[in-house]
């Protein structure tokens, strides 16, 4: 029988951020409908409960994008997903 998750990790420069299993099925959803997003996608679906999701610059700018857009679609954004939004800011800010 396979594992039950119940969160998942996803690791950025400035500190790991854990999201719901809720929250990665929502997520999963809307990266579904990005065409750029078909990596980002497999990312999230691959991940296991002992490692955490690891993204590269481009991924984190393409998911700080679909982030934001959700903002201005839906205000009522899972708190998770916020403060992932929140920290990818950060992340890129501190990498220009």
């Amino acid at each position: 029988m396979p594992e039950r998750h119940d969160t998942i990790t996803v690791a950025l420069s400035l500190g790991d951020i854990t999201l719901s299993w809720d929250t990665r099925r929502a997520l999963l959803a809307r990266l579904q409908h990005v065409s750029e997003s078909s990596s980002l996608r497999a990312m999230f679906e691959a991940v296991g409960a002992t490692r955490p999701v690891e993204l590269n610059p481009a991924q984190r700018a393409t998911l700080l994008g679909l982030l934001d857009e959700w903002t201005l679609e839906d205000e009522t954004l899972p708190a998770d997903l916020i403060e992932l939004r929140n920290k990818l800011s950060e992340d890129l800010a501190d990498l220009a």
